[in-house]
């Protein structure tokens, strides 16, 4: 688990920095990442697949086992088959010998299964990582807006003291007063609204490590803290190097896998016995010995080989296109990423400051 998180945290780069020294029931987004990667129930779930696929290959790397069979003839009929004095006895064992390494295709299978789940578990880790960075981001930002909504609602209460000590001397009517008491309602309302959207945050990020409630009190971060801009086509060759294209690519390999599968059914196996017959009237025993192969085998297999290569050819185009989607989805994110920082960055040094400076001049 330990190389699966450190390779989740590389693709973290992706998301906002919100780096904070941790403070007592307070959690950072990197505590958090690191919860859900060592305690999320659905990633325990992969391990046992991984476990199952490994077994499937181990049985996939099997011979054709054996059989004993026990023949009996001519007893318990009528006449001089009455009783057992004419009876045959054989005693047999039988297996069969595979053409065409399915064998060897069969094992290939298997093993392009087990990389492919391995490859699910990297992927599901890393879509987890961009859940808990989503909630957590959602969960810092309801912390500020709550943070801005107690403001407003101690600007509300002074407005509403004013307003009072005015109406009662009869400087404002009582319509303003009333109007200021329904704001400061108001104002009550979205902030007991925001406090409970955020202790639901909470508890969905709580979550995604297994616990059924929230073992911390607040989320700690900097939202105007932006890591560094990587270039686009940077970028662009990491998702080439992601795990959801890896997956496209392990079921092309799989689909190869069950192609050459499916063009060793067309060689037909040859099943074979191996037995001793004994007679018991005369006393006499003798090997037996047979050979049974079907007959156009590949005939009857070309309708599965051609589903199969059709299956194989359209992985690529699969691939090709879900490529082009990511990078359409990577570049949009990429300029809302840029734009959303250029926007933060006007905020802090230029709009905010401007709007304090005229405050205070009025």
């Amino acid at each position: 688990m330990s190389t699966l998180r450190i390779w989740c945290e590389r693709w973290l780069a992706l998301a906002l920095c919100l780096l904070a020294s941790p403070a007592h029931a307070q959690l950072t987004l990197p505590e958090a990442v690191a919860r859900a990667l060592d305690n999320n129930p659905f990633l325990q779930v992969f391990p046992l697949r991984e476990q199952a696929a490994a077994a499937r290959t181990d049985t996939a790397k099997q011979d054709p086992g054996y059989a004993i069979g026990i023949e009996a003839e001519n007893l318990a009929g009528n006449g001089t088959l009455s009783g057992t004095d004419n009876a045959e006895y054989a005693l047999s064992i039988s297996s069969v010998i595979e053409l065409g390494d399915k064998r060897k295709a069969r094992t290939a299978l298997a093993n392009t299964r087990y990389a492919r789940t391995a490859l699910e578990h990297k992927a599901a880790a890393l879509d987890l990582v961009a859940t808990v960075t989503q909630g957590f981001v959602s969960a810092l930002s309801l912390k500020h807006q709550i943070l801005v909504e107690e403001r407003a609602l101690a600007l509300t209460n002074e407005t509403l003291d004013v307003i009072s000590r005015l109406a009662r001397k009869g400087a404002v009517p009582e319509a303003d007063r009333l109007r200021a008491k329904a704001q400061q309602s108001q104002a009550e309302l979205n902030l007991a609204a925001l406090k409970a959207e955020y202790d639901a945050e909470k508890q969905s990020l709580a979550s995604l490590w297994g616990e059924p409630q929230a073992g911390f009190n607040d989320v700690e971060g900097n939202l105007f803290s932006f890591a560094n801009a990587t270039d686009f086509p940077s970028l662009r060759r990491r998702v080439e190097r992601s795990p959801e294209l890896a997956i496209l690519a392990s079921e092309r390999r799989m689909a190869e896998a069950e192609l050459a599968l499916a063009r060793s059914q067309s060689s037909a196996n040859i099943n074979w016995r191996l037995g001793v017959r004994h007679e018991q009237f005369s006393g006499d025993s003798a090997l037996t010995a047979s050979l049974e192969i079907p007959l156009f085998s590949a005939a009857r297999n070309r309708g599965e080989e051609k589903a199969a290569h059709a299956e194989f050819n359209s992985q690529s185009y699969r691939r090709e296109d879900r490529e082009l989607k990511l990078g359409a989805r990577l570049y949009r994110a990429w300029q809302a990423f840029q734009q959303n920082q250029l926007a933060a960055k006007t905020l802090q040094t230029r709009i905010i400051p401007t709007l304090e400076s005229a405050q205070s001049q009025t």
